[in-house]
Formats: structure tokens, sequence, C-alpha cells
């Protein structure tokens, strides 16, 4: 996969007129243009005009509880919730949420739950990078090596843990009514922080890394142009409305001309059913 921007931010630095090669999964190159002309007949090609490249996010969320959001419940009423539900009553609820998640170019998901099986079922059915929040008063589980990460979240009557229910200053999206970024200033520096509260390198467009990238479209408006500012400006541009175009995770893309790949109309009419049946629509 051969990506072509008119700037990549690399987490390091701003790299203008620029691609990036993806192989397996894996990047394994960056630059100015042009490209390497052993790269030029890359399988597929994306990106061009306008577009600008930079780290995907992480982020803990609450994506099972997505119909209660607006009513910010706290972290022990999630968790009877997440106790009624069979798993794949729990994956069904969940899409919307990841959804979301992924039009915001969060390409590594620390989905909160009682045991690792949501997490599992999304990275094996949806894609993407997961790993897991768990609830600090709950049953302590490990990991296999298909996730990536664990943190324990705290809040109101389940104490402790290494984050606390919403804390936005570590992208912590949960009980806040919704999934927005809005007003949380430079997103991708808390989604680093996390990362390393979740033992996780950063999330970096440079070589020998696996691939976690977001691609926006800043041919037209909202956010036109801004390729041309400079790393501050674009550094914000995952709360500029800019358009997402692509969201690649590893050897997937999850977003392609803006369109979800894995999750469509007939799962997001199943999750809406499901709401429905246990009364939140």
């Amino acid at each position: 996969m051969l990506i072509n921007a008119a700037a990549i931010y690399t987490g390091k630095e701003l790299i203008k007129d620029s691609y990036v090669y993806i192989e397996d999964g894996i990047i394994r190159d960056v630059g100015p243009q042009p490209a390497p002309e052993e790269i030029q007949d890359a399988t597929l090609l994306i990106g061009g005009e306008g577009r600008v490249v930079v780290p995907g996010l992480t982020a803990v969320a609450d994506v099972a509880a997505y119909p209660l959001r607006y009513m910010r419940p706290k972290l022990t009423a999630r968790m009877e919730f997440y106790r009624r539900l069979k798993d794949e009553e729990l994956f069904t609820a969940s899409l919307p949420g990841v959804y979301e998640l992924h039009m915001m170019g969060v390409t590594t998901a620390l989905v909160e739950g009682l045991s690792p099986s949501l997490s599992l079922s999304l990275a094996r059915r949806i894609g993407g990078f997961y790993g897991v929040a768990r609830p600090s008063c709950s049953e302590e589980f490990s990991l296999q090596p298909i996730l990536r990460g664990l943190v324990t979240i705290g809040g109101e009557g389940c104490p402790g843990g290494q984050v606390q229910d919403g804390d936005r200053g570590l992208l912590v999206l949960t009980g806040g009514g919704g999934y927005v970024m809005d007003g949380l200033g430079d997103v991708l520096s808390i989604s680093q922080r996390l990362r390393r509260t979740a033992g996780l390198d950063e999330a970096l467009i440079e070589p020998n890394r696996p691939a976690e990238i977001a691609v926006y479209d800043a041919s037209k408006p909202p956010a036109m142009l801004i390729y041309r500012a400079g790393e501050d400006e674009i550094r914000r541009i995952y709360t500029s409305h800019a358009a997402l175009e692509s969201l690649i995770a590893g050897m997937e893309i999850l977003v392609e001309m803006g369109e979800h790949m894995r999750i469509g109309r007939k799962h997001l009419h199943e999750a809406v059913q499901l709401y429905r049946r246990l009364g939140y629509a």
C-alpha cells in the first residue's frame, strides 16, 4: 500500500509532499516525494491531492453501553448493563460505538468490559486493534496475544484503577453523553499518554512500526488547505471536522472513501433493533 499525501505528521516531525509505504501491515518507508520507483507500483494506491496523514488515535471506550450514553451512566451502572447481556448482544450493541470511534480516527480501542470476550470478537470480526479496560472492582483476567493493552478503570462505587471514569485527559470516552473530542486540545498527545499507561509503544508513522494511520481529505472544506499550515495546526486535524477518508490498522483498511468497510447499514439496523428490545430506543 502506497499513500501519497500533501503532508504527513509522523508523531515526531512534519513532512510536506510525502508518502508512506506499507507492506504486510508494517510501515516500511516514509519520506518526501518522489517515492522510490520500486514501490510506485504498489498493489493499492490511496491518498492524493490535499491529503493529510497522521497517526491513529487510542481511546478507552464503553462501546457496549452506547445506547446508554446520553443517560451518562456511572461505571457501576454500566457494569450491571454488561451483566444483563449475552456475548452476542454485547457485540451487536457495541457496533455503533466502534463505527463512531473509527470515524474519529481511533485505530486502537481499549474496550470496557468484564472479560476480554468483546474485544476478541471485535478484533476477529470487525478489525482494528483492541485492548481491554477492566473495571477495577471486577474479577481479574489475562489477555490473549491478539489483544493489545490492558488498563484498569475506576469510578464512583468502583474505586482505584489506572484511569478514572470520564477522565478526558486520557481520552477516556465513557459516560459523557457521546463520543466527542472537541475542546480536548491536543488529542494526539493525550492518546500517546494513554498508550504509555496501557504499556503500548507510541503510534508513530515511521519504518518498522505497525500501521496505525488516519488519512484526512483537506482538499475541500472543512479544514481546506490545512496541509499548508504548520505542525501545530496539522496536529489539530482530528478536531477540525476535516473528512476522514481512510483509516488503516495493520493490514486492515477500516474506513475507505469515508465509508466503514466492516460495519454497514445492516449491522447498525440490528443494533437499533436490540436497543428497542432492551427499551433504549
